[in-house]
């Protein structure tokens, strides 16, 4: 009986010793960035300007993106697809619902996000990350007329690394 408790403590060692502390990945892990953009005052270029009753809609997809469904933003936080070279959202601004949850008025501008992707390794835990390099933002105004005005990289052959910075700058 003495020789299987020691078997088992002992197999109980190895197997904690051999746990390493990169199995599992920390949340501060810079992991696949989104595309962030700031919205500023087009007639008062330095001055950020909220957007009124947003509601963005990915393409193909019915579904509000979680977060901007009316709502008043002056910053809005669009994930990209890793699999594809281009991501395309419409955003609604002074959005108006019917009463079945339709949008029966606002504004509707078509942004099409065009990009390269670099998969690079981050850590056995973690894996790979998506890099956006040479991204690219085209604004459709649609019928309606555009009410984002102006859309403006924060440097020429931008990069999306990270989420610690504002990528694009939409004047509207």
């Amino acid at each position: 009986m003495r020789n299987i408790k020691l078997i088992l403590l002992s197999l109980s060692f190895i197997s904690l010793w051999t746990c390493e502390r990169d199995d599992l990945c920390p949340d501060t892990t810079p992991t696949t960035p989104s595309l962030i953009i700031d919205f500023y005052n087009n007639a008062a270029q330095e001055n950020l300007k909220a957007v009124n009753n947003l509601y963005v809609i990915g393409l193909d997809n019915d579904d509000v993106l979680p977060g901007y469904n009316l709502v008043d933003v002056d910053e809005l936080i669009l994930p990209l697809k890793t699999d594809q070279n281009s991501t395309t959202y419409t955003l609604i601004s002074d959005t108006v619902l019917d009463e079945d949850g339709n949008v029966s008025s606002g504004n509707i501008d078509t942004v099409t996000i065009t990009y390269d992707t670099t998969d690079v390794y981050v850590s056995r835990a973690c894996g790979y990350k998506t890099i956006f390099t040479n991204v690219i933002v085209a604004l459709d105004g649609g019928t309606d007329g555009d009410w984002i005005i102006l859309a403006q990289p924060e440097n020429d052959n931008l990069t999306i690394e990270d989420e610690s910075t504002t990528h694009y700058f939409f004047y509207h």
